[in-house]
């Protein structure tokens, strides 16, 4: 019973986490090592956007 109400706390949480990703123009946003806020275009490549996008869970 710990381990399902556990597993269940866990997954919870994984997708509150995945509802409050930051967005720009449709595409999921990512903060790199050093704070610069960027997500991945249609041929995969990083296309960096202003650091004030990735502060919308704050």
């Amino acid at each position: 019973m710990k381990k399902l109400l556990y597993c269940t706390v866990l997954l919870l949480s994984m997708l509150a986490c995945d509802m409050m990703d930051c967005t720009y123009k449709g595409h999921k946003l990512y903060r790199g090592k050093r704070g610069g806020c960027y997500y991945l275009n249609n041929h995969g490549n990083k296309q960096y956007v202003d650091r004030s996008y990735c502060d919308c869970n704050s």
